[in-house]
């Protein structure tokens, strides 16, 4: 397999799996971030494989091809320490029944079916419609740990700075290829408007909230006091539970879908 380099730049999930995969592939990898483990939004998130059906790469070919992919790297590493196991439960909506159904995961998870009367019939809420499904659970807090530590066991080198234009990467070394993992960073790495709208969210272990055009980096009392009232309703075994942790973080999101190419910056 012939040689090469390549530079990352983020230190989220994205950029230390991308890496990670470059070695796999012979690069001799360099990490650049400013941010790591838990400075990063990718530790405080769910990691529930769960993705939205309105998730977009090009194609629905393609979008359904990187799924896939992603699903069978992390579905390897359950053999590993690296903070990856199985996760069970529902999808409940009372406005349709395509609400409760996922093509992205339906035939590529061990079990996705319709919920039966009886699972049903446990919600209090009236639920109208359901869905149960097995799907791959990545806890950050301790898959970040590992890959950090994997990739330089590999021989892999991390940088922490920050990079505000690709001209600047040349500090860092030579590189044939550079990959940007930077989350909502690309928007002002890459002068990329499309990312206007964002996704913030309560990531707790009850469930979350997701607004766009939120730029709050702080739990929101109302939101937190909804999660947990909506919480409590759905399993009224929590009305003794006290929160433990409240966390907010932003997350990208690209209007036009996500953008995955190879393009020439600056002579790189």
């Amino acid at each position: 397999m012939r040689s090469w380099s390549a530079c990352v730049i983020g230190g989220g999930v994205v950029g230390l799996t991308t890496a990670l995969l470059a070695q796999e592939r012979g690069a001799k990898v360099t990490l650049v971030a400013d941010k790591f483990r838990k400075e990063t939004t990718s530790d405080g998130a769910a990691g529930i494989f769960r993705p939205a059906t309105s998730f977009n790469v090009i194609s629905p070919e393609i979008t359904k091809e990187l799924i896939t992919f992603s699903y069978r790297y992390y579905e390897k590493l359950l053999e590993e320490d690296a903070g990856v196991k199985f996760i069970s439960g529902y999808h409940l909506s009372n406005e349709s029944p395509s609400n409760t159904r996922n093509f992205l995961l339906e035939g590529l998870v061990p079990e996705y079916r319709e919920a039966t009367a009886e699972e049903m019939a446990q919600f209090p809420g009236g639920w109208k419609w359901g869905s149960f499904y097995t799907t791959l659970l990545i806890e950050n807090r301790f898959h970040l740990p590992w890959a950090e530590k994997k990739f330089v066991a590999q021989g892999g080198k991390i940088i922490r700075s920050t990079i505000n234009d690709f001209s600047e990467v040349k500090n860092f070394g030579d590189f044939d290829l550079v990959f940007n993992c930077t989350g909502y960073g690309a928007k002002k790495l890459c002068n990329d408007l499309s990312m206007v709208a964002l996704i913030p969210g309560y990531l707790l272990t009850v469930g979350g909230s997701r607004h766009f055009e939120s730029y709050r980096t702080k739990p929101c009392p109302h939101d937190g006091a909804a999660i947990w009232s909506r919480a409590r309703a759905l399993m009224p075994q929590l009305q003794t539970s006290q929160i433990r942790r409240q966390w907010v973080g932003v997350r990208p999101y690209r209007s036009g879908g996500v953008r995955v190419q190879a393009e020439v910056i600056n002579g790189m």
